[in-house]
This record gives structure tokens, C-alpha cells and sequence, in this order.
């Protein structure tokens, strides 16, 4: 944790990612739109996933066609990124209270919209989430396609309930009329076996298993057109584990043999 009555930066390491801070910030209670920003966790926790998801995303929210190879890796369709927001879900028909820690907007060769619903981890524990069982507004809304028969057995369960919610919003997304596809996509270290163990369990429940997605920070990173200076500062905070390798356990997969 930084120092207290610390600003936005050094935590958010660009003034586009502040920027987008400060965008997101004033929409949320603008808008009344579900979503949480936690201030203290942005300026200060220097592990948590919600300053991470800003220093990525938001930092190209002013570029976002910078993130078409990456969207096209997953969306082969697409033509081009018309924006991407952080925090973000419709005013109105979610289930609860959740939202895209980022959402990625894009236009289709057929003049069409799509997006990605995107989820960032980084050293949280998905088990620690979500611990209490599902309500029964989310095993209602699972009963049906595009999910499969008996699809809450493998659901309901401690590191697997956070990513079925994301899932259900993108559902619910994908479903309106502004949008012919919606993707939900989980962005975390490549080594974060935990995730991908996580992603692969809420994927075998649905019939699409498409829909969902695993893709690491360093494949979003690698992807990314230009911005070198702040991709080189991106890799040494958050993706170069050398400086800590003694203290990482043998069996931690971000140990170098």
C-alpha cells in the first residue's frame, strides 16, 4: 500500500490512465450505472487488479485502436475499436449489481457491433470471492440456453461464482439490440494457473464455450500497436517476476528453473 493522501499517480502510471480515472469516476455517479470504484484501493494497493485494469485499459482509452490485433485475436470479424470504457455496465436489466472491470467496444466487417466484457485478475484469489451461495435471480437465469442442463452444479461454487455473473451480464449485453456478439474474457498473468483452472470450469457449462475466454496480460501487452515507452513500464511492474524469485515458492509456475 502506497502512503496515504497520496494522488493519482504513481499508482496509475500515465495521465491517460488517470484521466480515465477521473472519466470513469464522474460517469458512475453521473449516470447511476451499477459498478464500484474503490478510490483508496485505486490510488494506494499496488497489487490490487482494479489499478491494473486502469493502467491497461484505461491508459488506451483515448487509442483504442491500438487494441484491434488483440481484438481480432479473439473476434476475427472486427474492423475496427470504437471505444473502451472502465467500470462499466447498462443503466438498466442486469442481474445485479456487477460490472466490466473494462468494456471494449468494436465495429464487424457487416457494419455490425460487438464488444468484450473483460475481467481483470492479478494476485486476488477468485476463492476468496463470492463465497456465499448463488441467489436464486442467477440459478433463474442459468436454467436456460446458452447455457447447459445442470449448468449451476458446476457453477455455484467458491472461485466460480464471480466469473458466472460476469458471464450472465455479457449474456444480458449480447442479447440487446445494439450488439450481433459479446465475448467475456478474462485477462491474468500467464502463470495464473488459478484463473485459466477457473475460466475452463465456467466454460464447460455453456453450450458456446467460445463465449467466454482466457487471454493473458502478456498476450494483450505483446498485441498492442505502439505505446513502447509505457508497454516497457507496463512489463517491468507488473510482468517481471526476476526480482522476487527467491522469495517465490519451487512450485510457484513463476519460478525460473
Amino acid at each position: 500500500m502506497l502512503p496515504e493522501g497520496v494522488g493519482w499517480q504513481p499508482n496509475l502510471m500515465t495521465p491517460e490512465a488517470c484521466e480515465s480515472a477521473e472519466h470513469a469516476i464522474a460517469r458512475l455517479k453521473r449516470e447511476n450505472r451499477p459498478g464500484i470504484i474503490n478510490e483508496d484501493r485505486l490510488r494506494r494497493n499496488l497489487l490490487s487488479s482494479q489499478p491494473l485494469c486502469f493502467n491497461l485499459f484505461g491508459h488506451l482509452r483515448t487509442s483504442p485502436e491500438a487494441l484491434l490485433p488483440w481484438v481480432r485475436s479473439i473476434a476475427p470479424d472486427a474492423t475496427s475499436v470504437r471505444r473502451i470504457e472502465l467500470e462499466f455496465a447498462p443503466t438498466e436489466s442486469t442481474i445485479g449489481g456487477s460490472a466490466f472491470d473494462a468494456f471494449v467496444e468494436y465495429r464487424r466487417t457487416d457494419g455490425t457491433a460487438g464488444f468484450l466484457g473483460v475481467e481483470c485478475k492479478y494476485a486476488e484469489d477468485l476463492k476468496a470471492s463470492q463465497r456465499t451461495p448463488a441467489a436464486q435471480k442467477y440459478i433463474s437465469a442459468t436454467a436456460t440456453p446458452p447455457w447447459k442442463p445442470g449448468a449451476v452444479t458446476i457453477l455455484n461454487r467458491n472461485g466460480r461464482r464471480q466469473l458466472w455473473y460476469n458471464q450472465l451480464l455479457t449474456q444480458i449485453v449480447a442479447a440487446s439490440a445494439d450488439y450481433a456478439e459479446g465475448f467475456g474474457v478474462v485477462v491474468a498473468c500467464e502463470a495464473d494457473h488459478a484463473a485459466k483452472g477457473a475460466v475452463e470450469d465456467v466454460r464447460s457449462a455453456l453450450l458456446d464455450e467460445d463465449k467466454l475466454r482466457f487471454c493473458s496480460l502478456e498476450q494483450v501487452v505483446d498485441s498492442i500497436r505502439g505505446h513502447d515507452t509505457w508497454k516497457a513500464a507496463f512489463v517491468t511492474r507488473y510482468l517481471d517476476f526476476t526480482p522476487i524469485q527467491d522469495l517465490l515458492d519451487k512450485s510457484d509456475p513463476r519460478k525460473r528453473s
